[in-house]
């Protein structure tokens, strides 16, 4: 096994505390194993799904480590580790694979059948260390010309937000419309203008969220009480191209479904955590429409594509980080991330 530092046995790192609660407390990190690879984090932050997670997602115990979202330095890797070596600066993707199965030779490392998708989900980002799993082909070195904050979104929403796009397959200048402009949907909204949507319209109503939207380039920010019928008006009654779902919520389904035109698609990533099942209106809206759901594409070489845009200077997703605090107060941030405090989108943990 490679070092780079003396191994850290102890570190301090955000556990779930329980439902709806989480702690910052010691957590002991053994040697890497087979595969894997002990990062020192240097940039982290906490993401929706963590809350689903903390609040409503009981397969995660209480005592588990938080977090999925993370640039950091390698430290020590285990054995038949090739790709990543000791000192490099890496981006680790939100879900880990193995590189071999199926399901990641055919292009969808995200549901890696080794590793077990959805529980193969990155756990411990919120700490000063943590394991990664499946290193070599879940993580990619950031390049020099790029600092944290500009990586750090392709672990999760960046991935999430340009694959809503990429899979309903949005040609330039079609029109989109994202329901919930969270850190997703704002993803959602500059995938959409990276890839040369005509018009966009966003649905928001947080003032904050309405203000980003427009920065990452939605033409139309509208009321979530008026949005649908606003758009079919602003259509002329066509519906746009591509609806995209990003809330997790069956009223925003629907008006996804309603809004989008024949032969046009709905794209969801919305995490339905709070609900055991969606249904699809059987109306009008029903035929002759396309639905497509898509979880955070992952792998080398998905996360050195997406940081090849940010370097070529494509998109900017820096101003996502409205905040920024020490990983000790992670706690306090929880709090500030689930109430929206001070118009929180999402927090560098330094």
């Amino acid at each position: 096994m490679q070092r780079h530092d003396a191994h850290m046995p102890t570190v301090k790192a955000c556990l779930k505390n329980g439902p709806g609660a989480v702690t910052y407390a010691d957590l002991v990190l053994p040697d890497p194993g087979p595969g894997q690879a002990l990062v020192r984090t240097t940039l982290s932050t906490i993401c929706g799904s963590d809350i689903h997670i903390v609040d409503e997602f009981d397969r995660v115990t209480a005592g588990m480590p938080m977090g999925h979202e993370a640039i950091g330095i390698v430290e020590a890797v285990g054995e038949g580790v090739e790709r990543v070596r000791v000192g490099d600066r890496i981006v680790c993707a939100c879900l880990t694979s193995c590189g071999s199965c199926e399901r990641c030779t055919g292009g969808d490392p995200q549901v890696c059948s080794t590793h077990g998708a959805p529980m193969n989900l990155l756990f411990g980002a919120q700490g000063e260390a943590f394991m990664l799993n499946g290193a070599d082909h879940s993580s990619a070195v950031v390049p020099a010309g790029l600092d944290d904050r500009q990586a750090l979104f392709v672990s999760d929403i960046m991935s999430t937000g340009f694959g809503a796009i990429e899979r309903a397959d949005m040609k330039a200048g079609q029109s989109v419309a994202v329901f919930a402009q969270g850190p997703v949907g704002l993803c959602v909204t500059a995938a959409a203008r990276t890839y040369g949507a005509g018009v966009i319209f966003a649905v928001e109503s947080i003032p904050e969220r309405v203000a980003m939207a427009k920065k990452l380039g939605a033409d139309h920010v509208l009321s979530p009480q008026t949005a649908a019928d606003e758009i079919l008006t602003l259509t002329g009654g066509r519906g746009v191209d591509v609806a995209v779902e990003a809330l997790g919520r069956q009223e925003t389904f629907e008006a996804c479904c309603r809004i989008v035109r024949f032969g046009g698609t709905i794209s969801s990533v919305g995490v339905y955590g709070a609900s055991p099942s969606i249904t699809i209106p059987v109306d009008g809206s029903f035929y002759h429409r396309r639905l497509v759901m898509t979880l955070c594409p992952t792998g080398p070489a998905r996360l050195a594509h997406l940081m090849d845009i940010i370097a070529r200077g494509r998109v900017d997703l820096t101003p996502l980080l409205t905040h920024s605090m020490p990983l000790s107060k992670v706690v306090e941030a929880y709090d500030m991330f689930r109430t929206r405090t001070d118009g929180m989108i999402k927090v560098a943990l330094t």
